[in-house]
C-alpha cells in the first residue's frame, strides 16, 4: 500500500509531526531529499524552536545568581544654600557630605537602635508641654555608598549599604564592648 499526500496537505501533516519530536537529531537533517520548500522551512523552524527549549531548558537548570544585596540601607538629605561656604561649589561639597553623615546616621539607627527621651506635662488634663529626644550612638563600618542624586536646584540625596556581614561585623563589635 502507498500512502499518496497532495503537497498542500503535506505542510499541514509535516507541521504536527515536527512538534510532536522530542529534541534529538535536527529535523533538517532527517528530511527527504525531494522535500519540498515548505516542508524545508517547517524542519528549519521546527530546528530553530528546539534550540530555544534546550537554551530555556539550560537556564531553567541552572541555579540562578541571587544578586547580592544590601540588608541595611541609609538615606540622608541636606541642602545646599544652608551649608558654610565662600562659593556655590563648596556649599554643594558640603551639602553632599551633610547628606553622607545623615545616611550614617540612619544606618546607626537602624544597626544600633535609637534611645528615645520623652517628657510631657500635663496641667488641668492638658499636654501644656512635650518634648522627645532621640540619640543614637555607634560606629558603622564598610557602608558603601551606593549613590549621590542632586534633588531640585538646592539638596542633595545620598544612599549608602551596609551588607549582611558588615552589619554582623559590627553588632558583634558592639557586643564586646
Amino acid at each position: 500500500m502507498t500512502l499518496r499526500l497532495r503537497p498542500g496537505r503535506l505542510a499541514g501533516l509535516a507541521l504536527p509531526l515536527l512538534v510532536a519530536c522530542t529534541p534529538g537529531p535536527r529535523a533538517v537533517d532527517a528530511l527527504p531529499k525531494d522535500a519540498g520548500p515548505r516542508t524545508s522551512q517547517l524542519a528549519q523552524m521546527k530546528d530553530a524552536n528546539d534550540a530555544l527549549d534546550a537554551q530555556a531548558a539550560r537556564r531553567a537548570a541552572a541555579p540562578a545568581a541571587v544578586p547580592a544585596r544590601p540588608l541595611v540601607t541609609g538615606i540622608g538629605f541636606s541642602q545646599v544654600a544652608s551649608q558654610p561656604g565662600h562659593t556655590l561649589n563648596q556649599r554643594r561639597l558640603m551639602a553632599m557630605r551633610a547628606a553622607r553623615l545623615d545616611a550614617m546616621r540612619d544606618l546607626a539607627e537602624q544597626v544600633h537602635g535609637l534611645r528615645l527621651d520623652a517628657r510631657t506635662t500635663v496641667r488641668d488634663a492638658a499636654a501644656v508641654n512635650d518634648q522627645i529626644a532621640g540619640v543614637v550612638s555607634g560606629t558603622i563600618r564598610g557602608a558603601r555608598l551606593l549613590r549621590v542624586t542632586p534633588k531640585g536646584e538646592d539638596s542633595y540625596e545620598v544612599e549608602i549599604a551596609l551588607d549582611a556581614d558588615a552589619v554582623g561585623y559590627i553588632v558583634k563589635a558592639a557586643r564586646q564592648r
